[in-house]
Order: structure tokens, then C-alpha cells, then sequence
């Protein structure tokens, strides 16, 4: 029977506006301690989650109680935090992407690997939708996942400037999208055996461009489109966090040509999947742990991390591909 294990966040930034509710839920794996830079932030999300914010990490790392940490800082400043973590014999959790190029990455991993635990968070980490739409391919029941295509557009980063820094972070490919290129390597379940990738920059004077395109070609068979643009001026509601017009269209047609799409009938969500005139609907129900819970009993259970960092490696792989496959 797995037990409450008590774990240190670093980095309480805007990335936290999503994760409030999962951190005050769970029942194995409590936040103790909160540090950010900027103490004031660190004690405004202590105050939401019941944390103790503290004024110098290392009370982090010296606790003996503390058997996690989150990771939430932005990737380039991530080395020393891995570091130390993993002197302590603590295991981590991190969020997208995993280091700010492959060879940071690597490191990152090299740490980790065979030492403690350690997960990477992407949209689709503890996302019920998606699991379902995982299960339903997986039964074959409607064929495999031939076609994932999704269009994303929003605004560029203004509440931060390394987002928009290929040496930090990448542009809007590695700083977004890279969800969707996590999560349709994981809805097709194949080994991808090709990468065609195009960079433009059509309207903004940032350091990176402002609109990136891939597609993947899967041993199986299948293919996905991924687009992303910050050409748009859309609107930003907050300039100090992740609030702003966001456009998305996801598409996801399978080898027997099933059109599936996420949708609610009588305020229930379901995934619904139409060919000519037949329809077929699953219903969507909560999964039975957040994915913080998840990690604590995979971590006392000895059993695999769902969202293990090597599968994050493979995604920097196919970005450190794609970007050097340009040529201007």
C-alpha cells in the first residue's frame, strides 16, 4: 500500500495556474516546502497549496523527509537543481522540455539515469481525454491512429524573455508544440522514420522565428502534422502569465477511417469517433489518481514512470534532427 511521501517545489511560476487543483488533491505526494527567486511568489502558492515557502533551497535538499522534487524551473537553469537532487537521493519531477537543447538533455539524463526517478510533464501527462483516446487505438476496434494534425496559434511569450530564445529554450516549436509532438508519438505508438521541418518568420523581430512546421513519418505507417505560429498579434488578457487567445484544431483520423474528435453530450465528455453514417462514442471518466499521486505510488511500487525522462530524450532527438536539417 503506497504511503503520503512529502516532496520540495522549485520554481512557482505561471506554469502552476494549471496544477493548483491536482497539487491540493492528492493523497500520496504532498507538497512540504515551495522556494522561488522571487519569495514572493513562493509564498502566495504556499498559502494556495498548505506549503511551507522557504528562503534558500538547500532547506530543500537537506530535509531527509523530502522524497521529491518538482522541478519547475525553465529548462537552461536546471543542470544544478538535477545535481543536487540527485546527490540527496531525492527523485524529480519536470515539465517540458527537458533541457533547452539534446546536449543539455543528455546531461540532465546522465544524472537521472539508474540513480533516482525522474519524469517529465507534458498537456498530456494525467490527461483522461487522451487515455481514453489511447485505450480505444490500443483495442484495435476502430484501427490504428493514422493521421494526427494539430494547428496551433497564440501569441508569443511576452512574460518571460527566454521562451523566445533559441540558446534557452528553442521558439514555438520547443517552447509548445513539443506537447503534441509527445502526445502524437504517443497516440501512434510507432517509431518515427522520418522528419521534414520548415522555420519561418513572418511578422515578429524575436530571436527565434515565429512560425514552425514538422511532419513525422512512423515505421507504421502513420503520419503527423504539427504547426505553430506566433505571427499573430492575438490578444493577451495577462502580460505576466500564460493568459491569451489560444486557437487550437486537433485532428485524428485512424487507418480504418474513423474521424475521432473530443466533445460533450449532455455536459459528459466523451470521445466520439464517426465513419460515413456510424458513430461510436466512449465516455470519459476521471482517472483514478492525478498524475503527482501517479509518480508516488510508480515510485513505491518500483514500477516505471509513465512519463519517464527517456521519452522526453527522444523528443529533444527529434528536435535536435529537425533544427539541423535547416538550411537558410
Amino acid at each position: 500500500m503506497a504511503e503520503l511521501l512529502k516532496a520540495g517545489l522549485i520554481g512557482c511560476g505561471d506554469y502552476l495556474r494549471w496544477e493548483i487543483d491536482d497539487l491540493n488533491s492528492n493523497t500520496y505526494l504532498k507538497v512540504k516546502y515551495t522556494f522561488d527567486l522571487d519569495h514572493g511568489k513562493s509564498r502566495r502558492i504556499a498559502g494556495k497549496i498548505n506549503a511551507n515557502p522557504v528562503d534558500a533551497v538547500g532547506e530543500i535538499f537537506d530535509d531527509p523527509e523530502v522524497k521529491v522534487v518538482m522541478i519547475f524551473t525553465p529548462p537552461w537553469v536546471r543542470k544544478d537543481l538535477f545535481r543536487k537532487a540527485v546527490e540527496s537521493g531525492k527523485h524529480i519531477i519536470t515539465t517540458k522540455p527537458f533541457g533547452s537543447n539534446l546536449e543539455d538533455a543528455e546531461e540532465l539524463y546522465g544524472m537521472v539515469k539508474d540513480r533516482v526517478n525522474c519524469a517529465v510533464y507534458y498537456g498530456r501527462t494525467g490527461n483522461a481525454h487522451v487515455e481514453m483516446i489511447k485505450k480505444i487505438l490500443d483495442s484495435g476496434e476502430i484501427g490504428h491512429l493514422a493521421l494526427y494534425k494539430e494547428d496551433w496559434l497564440h501569441h508569443y511569450p511576452v512574460w518571460n524573455d527566454w521562451a523566445t530564445d533559441p540558446e534557452k529554450n528553442g521558439g514555438p516549436f520547443m517552447d509548445a508544440m513539443i506537447h503534441n509532438l509527445n502526445k502524437a508519438r504517443y497516440l501512434i505508438g510507432s517509431q518515427v522514420k522520418n522528419i521534414h521541418y520548415f522555420s519561418d518568420n513572418f511578422a515578429q523581430s524575436l530571436k527565434c522565428r515565429d512560425t514552425e512546421f514538422m511532419k513525422l513519418d512512423f515505421e507504421n505507417g502513420a503520419a503527423a502534422y504539427l504547426f505553430i505560429t506566433w505571427a499573430a498579434d492575438l490578444e493577451v488578457f495577462d502580460p505576466t502569465g500564460n493568459d491569451r487567445v489560444h486557437y487550437g484544431i486537433q485532428q485524428l483520423i485512424t487507418s480504418e477511417g474513423w474521424y475521432i474528435t473530443e466533445e460533450e453530450q449532455d455536459g459528459i465528455p466523451v470521445i466520439r469517433a464517426v465513419k460515413e453514417r456510424k458513430v461510436k462514442t466512449w465516455e470519459v471518466g476521471p482517472l483514478s489518481h492525478t498524475k503527482y499521486d501517479q509518480f508516488s505510488i510508480n515510485l513505491q511500487e518500483g514500477k516505471p514512470q509513465a512519463a519517464d525522462a527517456s521519452d522526453a530524450i527522444t523528443d529533444m532527438q527529434i528536435m535536435d534532427a529537425a533544427v539541423k536539417s535547416l538550411s537558410y
